[in-house]
């Protein structure tokens, strides 16, 4: 009974460790370099006027969007909160203009200009999926 429980907990404990590895973290190469070059022309076109350039030190009128306010700001949240802010709320002059396509394409942009990693295949405009993805490692 007892190499049966210790069995058991064994294969729980590598079955959530799976689980763990599977999650999927912005350091997964979650974008794809040509997205976010898309990204940046949508970016330069709606959005520098508000933010700046991704590379400022300092803010236009909103937020920058590649500093350690950003970086703190979305610790602990998904890429699907941040697709959901991008699609509902901006850009401000213009609420929900954007296509989910181009929010995504915006959003791998953000990304690449946070120096995180790309991968072999483009974001989705699935926000249920977005939502698995999460800001930390």
């Amino acid at each position: 009974m007892r190499v049966f429980f210790v069995g058991a907990v064994t294969a729980a404990v590598a079955a959530g460790a799976g689980l763990l590895a599977q999650t999927p973290s912005v350091q997964s190469g979650i974008y794809t370099t040509e997205q976010a070059g898309l990204g940046q022309a949508l970016y330069e076109d709606r959005c520098v006027s508000c933010h700046g350039e991704l590379t400022a030190f300092v803010p236009e009128m909103a937020a920058l969007l590649a500093d350690h306010t950003f970086k703190s700001r979305w610790q602990n949240r998904t890429v699907g909160e941040l697709f959901e802010l991008i699609q509902v709320e901006m850009p401000q002059d213009a609420p929900g203009t954007l296509s989910p396509e181009q929010t995504a394409d915006l959003v791998a942009y953000i990304l690449s200009g946070n120096r995180l990693p790309a991968g072999e295949a483009p974001l989705t405009g699935d926000v249920e999926q977005l939502r698995r993805i999460s800001f930390e490692p």
